[in-house]
């Protein structure tokens, strides 16, 4: 039993000495109302695309930042769609004041201003992707280590490592 328990530890010890995660090609192709994110050719969610990009540090920085600058740019933008509508109704009276022009300038101002700020978070996401594909090391796992025991496909319970 000794010698059982010895030699299952050094395979572990082995195993974990020995642990990275394969390194992937990952692209995103952006359309008009939707983007498709692809790792290997093969068609993934945001969530699974993202979850590949934690791998490398940098490139996750780079695209929380740009995913951040993504929803400011949104609320900006509904800010500036606001004031222009509000501008053109105002405007739209028999009797308007001449402040409705000032108020029709800001909100177009406000987003096209909104679209350049949507505009830099997409490219820091290119660039995220850019960084990921360009990494030279091995991508390394969260360098965290568990083991469970799962159900398998054909009923039974199977023990299971995740490095």
């Amino acid at each position: 039993m000794k010698n059982l328990f010895a030699v299952l530890l050094v395979l572990c010890a082995a195993t974990l000495s020995f642990a990275q995660a394969p390194k992937h090609t990952l692209t995103m192709d952006r359309g008009f109302f939707t983007t498709d994110y692809t790792i290997d050719g093969q068609e993934v969610d945001s969530d699974i695309f993202e979850r590949e990009l934690a791998n490398v540090p940098e490139a996750i920085s780079k695209w929380n930042t740009g995913n951040t600058m993504r929803y400011i740019s949104w609320g900006v933008a509904f800010g500036g769609g606001f004031l222009l509508g509000y501008g053109i109704a105002e405007g739209s009276g028999y009797r308007a004041p001449n402040s409705y022009k000032i108020k029709i300038l800001a909100g177009g101002v406000i987003i096209v201003a909104a679209l350049i700020v949507e505009r830099i978070g997409n490219s820091k996401k290119d660039k995220a992707v850019e960084i990921y594909n360009n990494y030279k090391g091995d991508i390394i796992g969260n360098g965290s280590f568990s083991m469970g025991i799962i159900p398998t496909e054909q009923g039974g319970i199977a023990l299971a490592f995740n490095f």
